[in-house]
């Protein structure tokens, strides 16, 4: 890599020189045909010098079609461009305060390409070997220890102390020091690396209808001051919801009289996801599990999204749902509006996981075509419903029901 970055260099360095050498043959080229005398010589002068303007202007034209195709997005410049405007620069004698004027290239840009090869680097950005000027692991150690002993020092005074102890470095370097995170000590990067990695759980990906659930809870309020839990579950498979229940009360005794009720109702799933809430985790839920041979998966500890299609319908059935529910005015009425959603989610609302399907085809096993681009025409057998406790009109084909 390092004899490509070279060789790299090299080239450019040879292109730049051989456009200086260019244009020196250039000038010495027009210094012949002014000697000569007559029309002739004034005719091949005219001649060399209209084509020059002709190629310089063909650049020109093509720097502008770049700029104004890319004119939303700004992309860098491409080796072979870099090459082709420094050589211009060099051949036609281009002064660098006329390169916007030419090119659209700031006189920085350019300034910075050449001191790159200068320095060693490529136009691609890389450096061919490694910088005198970069940075040592204990260079920046002891700058965090004089700003750790001294808060009050700024960066000017920790540059100037540096320079006393006979070392270069500018405030600004100083500032971008320590505005990065504290170097570790040199005993504790070792450590570090020996460390065992955290390794994420093995993710479950769902094959088949009941073959992966995932289970959570959240407060919904009565009369908009009583809290009163609800069980959301969820097929991962046809993101069905198995059950969206109101529970009497918090303690896990409910919550597992709502679960098996929905196990009794769609059959027990293979896998069952939840978070480590102390309903999930109870010696009476996992006999529970046992008994219906289920086994437990536990979401990232207490990280926000481990469960993350249930949230997302828990959030639908907040914002979707219960958002256009004045007052829930009891736990019957509760539960009603709850049944409600359950039908509405299953039956009548398409999926975007599921290109548009409703999650209760997919949970019976029927086949589901998302239609074609061409499917212009609206059909007239459209059925339509009106959940009246939302207010919310869904529609659906009468044979997806």
């Amino acid at each position: 890599m390092e004899a490509a970055e070279t060789a790299v260099c090299l080239v450019v360095k040879a292109v730049v020189l051989g456009a200086r050498w260019a244009a020196r043959r250039r000038r010495l080229c027009f210094e012949e045909l002014a000697d000569l005398s007559g029309e002739l010589g004034q005719l091949r002068a005219e001649n060399v010098a209209l084509r020059d303007t002709l190629e310089l202007q063909a650049e020109q034209i093509a720097h502008l079609r770049r700029r104004l195709r890319q004119a939303n997005v700004r992309l860098p410049y491409s080796p072979a461009e870099r090459l082709r405007i420094l050589w211009c620069v060099e051949y036609f004698g281009i002064p660098r305060r006329q390169i916007p004027e030419h090119f659209g290239v700031v006189r920085s840009t350019v300034w910075r390409w050449l001191r790159r090869l200068q320095d060693g680097v490529g136009l691609c950005g890389r450096k061919c070997q490694a910088s005198v000027a970069k940075t040592s692991e204990a260079l920046a150690r002891l700058v965090w220890e004089m700003a750790s002993a001294n808060p009050q020092w700024g960066r000017r005074r920790i540059s100037l102390t540096l320079g006393s102890l006979e070392i270069f470095l500018a405030a600004s370097t100083v500032r971008n020091l320590l505005m990065r995170p504290r170097p570790q000590p040199v005993g504790a990067a070792g450590a570090a690396a020996k460390a065992p990695q955290d390794t994420k759980p093995r993710q479950i990906v769902a094959r088949y209808p009941n073959h992966v659930w995932s289970v959570d809870r959240t407060r919904v309020m009565r009369w908009g001051i009583f809290p009163t839990w609800v069980l959301a579950a969820i097929d991962h498979f046809s993101r069905a919801a198995m059950a969206v229940k109101p529970l009497e009360g918090p303690n896990a005794g409910w919550t597992m009289e709502g679960l098996e009720q929905a196990f009794r109702r769609h059959g027990a799933p293979k896998h069952l996801i939840t978070d480590r809430e102390g309903v999930f985790t109870c010696d009476a839920f996992r006999d529970l599990l046992e008994r219906w041979q289920v086994r437990q998966r536990f979401g990232a500890v207490g990280q926000h999204g481990s469960i993350a299609v249930t949230e997302r319908l828990i959030w639908s059935l907040k914002h979707e749902w219960l958002k256009r529910v004045p007052i829930i005015r009891g736990l019957d009425h509760l539960d009603v509006v709850l049944g409600e959603f359950t039908q509405y989610h299953n039956d009548w609302r398409a999926h975007s996981t599921l290109d548009g399907a409703l999650p209760a085809l997919v949970h019976a096993g029927q086949p589901w075509q998302p239609p074609e681009r061409t499917a212009k025409r609206a059909p007239t057998h459209i059925e339509r419903r009106l959940f009246s406790t939302a207010k919310v009109t869904a529609f659906r084909l009468p044979e997806a029901a």
